[in-house]
């Protein structure tokens, strides 16, 4: 079973011309070859195999993260058209604070404008004081690696995703949006509202958390990690109408951004299942050893998956 990570689906866009996303119709090109090659995994099926109630399925299932109002545009319509499911991953953030998430900023910032520029301006602001991680060579060997960006764009991703200590990020961020003014986004037309929800629940599809504020796991307290996994669960269970199934998805992902704790935590909480980001197919063991941090590909890794723009 291969399980396959989106984010940014759209149609090519001037006005945003860095912006790492696949092409709609690369998206429905790449679906019309999954489907020629290995096949869908059946919802139920999959669902079976997560509780422990039946053997992995072959096939591939899709999954998106960040709420983004991609999904519901363009996505969405897509599955639907061809009687397919996907997992949604939702952060919860935009909703309960009413402002874009951090990371969609930065990616609108280095998607909307010349990563050089953006660049140049973000060394004028941050000095060491603001990123004395002791992590910052593993998340420089570890982070971005699948990715055609450019150095500049790297670099910037890299200082404000990882290496920037949190209590900096957000005035460095509210500068540069300042200098930059079209990076800030409207929370109520970038990502999918509540009653869009609804409605791609009420159609099958499967939303999961994306914890709180999309922040690496690993560089959080014990506390503040719980929080935003029981918080994010308690806000989406209060928007739908029923949760079948507890699921979550490592923000950025990889096992630098989590620990032995979050991991607990999910299964605490009951959750079933959670998505890390390790290119290899879900085996069966998976679900019965390490079901909080199941395999997942890109969509890069297979054909048509190619994306365009240096964000993502």
């Amino acid at each position: 079973m291969k399980a396959v990570m989106y984010h940014y689906v759209r149609p090519d866009a001037s006005d945003a011309p860095w912006y790492y996303h696949l092409d709609i119709d690369d998206f429905r090109a790449q679906l019309d070859y999954f489907e020629s090659e290995y096949g869908f995994v059946d919802r139920d099926a999959f669902l079976a195999a997560a509780r422990g109630e039946a053997d992995p399925p072959e096939g591939v299932i899709l999954t998106f993260d960040d709420g983004l109002r991609d999904h519901y545009e363009w996505v969405f319509p897509e599955l639907q058209r061809r009687g397919l499911w996907g997992i949604f991953y939702i952060p919860t953030g935009p909703y309960t604070q009413e402002t874009a998430l951090n990371v969609h900023r930065v990616h609108a910032l280095v998607g909307k404008y010349d990563g050089d520029v953006v660049l140049e301006s973000l060394l004028d602001i941050v000095n060491e004081e603001m990123v004395p991680d002791a992590r910052r060579e593993e998340f420089h060997t570890e982070t971005y690696q699948n990715q055609n960006n450019t150095e500049s764009v790297t670099t910037v991703k890299r200082i404000l995703n990882y290496f920037i200590a949190y209590e900096y990020r957000e005035d460095v961020l509210n500068t540069l949006c300042e200098e930059f003014p079209a990076a800030d986004l409207d929370p109520n037309t970038f990502y999918i509202q509540p009653d869009e929800l609804r409605e791609m629940q009420d159609a099958r599809m499967i939303l999961g958390s994306h914890s709180i504020s999309h922040r690496v796991f690993s560089k959080l307290s014990q506390p503040a990690q719980r929080d935003e996994i029981v918080s994010s669960f308690d806000y989406l269970s209060t928007i739908l109408d029923k949760i079948e199934v507890q699921t979550f998805c490592y923000p950025y992902g990889g096992f630098h951004t989590f620990t032995d704790y979050t991991r607990s935590v999910l299964d605490n909480i009951g959750c079933v299942f959670s998505f890390n980001v390790e290119s290899r197919d879900i085996q069966q063991e998976d679900f019965q050893t390490q079901p909080q941090a199941l395999p997942r590909y890109d969509c890069n890794e297979f054909r048509y998956g190619d994306v365009t723009g240096d964000v993502k």
